[in-house]
């Protein structure tokens, strides 16, 4: 496709957008060729969702945008949408609406207004939720899914819409991995074949790069820089617009981008572990050697590996399990386990699950006196009261915190945080943060489906449990002992 040759699909010319004494855009102009993926950029605050917002009209902004040549704002509401769909990073999502519904929204710009979908509508439907894994819940209300599969069903509604032009805001920031890949690979086939064109905003700067066919720089409001991926994502802009120190590594032609971090080498073990976790004596049949210890020798524990220079021994690490599939919190409660063998301090935040509910893995970790906080007060999306339940998640948040930084556990295992952070319960950033600057000695395990985007950037080990089948689909109810 020779894109200079073409008409630009969407023309943005000297878009500025002020609030009060604030300039959030400042004269942003850039084309898109039809068929062509942008991704747009930028630190915290530079402006990025303004400008998608901008774009699609839901922002009045200075400035001007056409679509093939057509001022978008001289067009009708209806035809607006029948060019541009938008994906918003926080939708607004109806109350009680089945997500086939929902995604059958996007059909509306095609409608009389008194008429109904049709069957061709049903179908288009139904194939895209197909396509994006969401079939199974087709019969369900929107706001009973997770953050991951509502960020799913927003984009299946942009794409039964059928504009040649999509704006997507963070479309991957609540999906777990897998899910990220899938999206973005069926939004990178339909550009290919020059059937979308793509505008996306991305946190995570190796995504955006890979699929983008240029990348658009914002900072403070303006274009810091707009190319290739290899010629805007290099080491002195990020340093210079991110305020970050990376490293660039190209990967069969992906600029791969990855956080420079100055690792502690050594773990620093509790003061009680050498008293109850010495390695026993080398065995030996020699009667030479075994006469040449003496009865209280003691062996050093092992701090290091051999291999200094391929191996280090952190203080503290960050786990997340996350996932569609059964064992993510099982897994946890190994690990605290564990941690309750090495004589460690464990504490267990559960955020979903009700104290009421007598789980076998509380019962026994009390009984191994872990510091157990029922921090929920069952499952949200059978609550009646959501307002209260954010009430609890928020002061059960706020409680994590505090017994994170209070540094008194050697391992705090955050049950289903991840829910919390994508029903918007709760602010990400100081989940984040607190994460980040804990104590140094503290290591944090958190489970949850959909891991958004910034709790694996700060995570040190992240694991993707994957749903092969599962007893529920097939109408068998949760087994205590097995399922919970």
């Amino acid at each position: 496709m020779n894109q200079q040759m073409q008409e630009p699909a969407l023309s943005v010319t000297n878009i500025s957008f002020r609030v009060k004494e604030a300039t959030l855009l400042d004269g942003i102009s850039f084309d898109v060729a039809p068929g062509e993926w942008i991704s747009i950029i930028g630190p915290n605050g530079a402006g990025k969702s303004t400008l998608l917002r901008s774009i699609s009209g839901a922002s009045r902004a200075r400035g001007n945008v056409e679509v093939f040549g057509e001022p978008l704002m001289n067009l009708a509401p209806k035809d607006r949408a029948k060019r541009v769909a938008w994906v918003p990073q926080t939708p607004t999502v109806p109350v009680g609406m089945s997500v086939i519904d929902y995604v059958l929204l996007g059909r509306t710009p095609y409608l009389h207004p008194l008429a109904s979908p049709s069957k061709r509508d049903v179908a288009t439907t139904k194939d895209i939720l197909e396509e994006l894994s969401l079939e199974s819940f087709a019969r369900r209300a929107v706001e009973t899914l997770s953050g991951g599969e509502r960020q799913r069903v927003v984009i299946a509604r942009a794409l039964a819409q059928d504009t040649p032009i999509i704006l997507l805001d963070e479309p991957t920031s609540a999906l777990d991995l897998g899910h990220q890949q899938d999206v973005l690979l069926r939004l990178d086939r339909l550009r290919a074949n020059g059937e979308r064109t793509i505008i996306s905003t991305m946190h995570d700067l190796t995504l955006a790069g890979h699929f983008a066919d240029r990348v658009l720089m914002l900072s403070k409001g303006t274009v810091a820089s707009i190319g290739p991926a290899a010629e805007v994502l290099t080491r002195s802009n990020i340093a210079e617009h991110y305020g970050a120190d990376v490293s660039i590594t190209n990967v069969r032609g992906t600029i791969v981008i990855s956080p420079t971090i100055s690792t502690p080498s050594s773990f620093e073990l509790p003061e009680h572990f050498n008293q109850h976790h010495t390695p026993p004596a080398k065995n030996t049949n020699s009667e030479t050697e075994s006469s040449s210890m003496s009865s209280d020798a003691t062996a050093e524990p092992v701090t290091e590996t051999p291999d200094k220079e391929s191996h280090r021994v952190a203080k503290s690490l960050v786990l997340v399990n996350t996932g569609d599939g059964k064992g993510k919190s099982s897994s946890a409660f190994g690990m605290m386990i564990r941690g309750v063998a090495r004589d460690w301090n464990v504490a267990v935040v559960q955020f979903v699950k009700s104290g009421d509910w007598n789980v076998g893995e509380e019962k026994v970790g009390r009984q191994l006196g872990v510091d157990w906080h029922n921090e929920g007060d069952g499952f949200t999306w059978s609550s009646d009261d959501l307002e209260h339940d954010k009430a609890i998640a928020q002061a059960g948040w706020d409680n994590a915190k505090a017994l994170i930084m209070a540094g008194e556990h050697q391992l705090i295992i955050l049950d289903e945080l991840t829910y919390l952070i994508n029903w918007g319960w709760i602010d990400a950033g100081p989940v984040y943060d607190t994460i980040t600057n804990r104590p140094k000695h503290v290591s944090i395990v958190v489970t949850g489906r959909d891991a958004p985007q910034g709790l694996i950037d700060v995570a040190d080990t992240v694991s993707e449990v994957v749903k092969v089948k599962h007893a529920f689909d097939n109408g068998i109810l949760a087994k205590r002992g097995l399922d919970y």
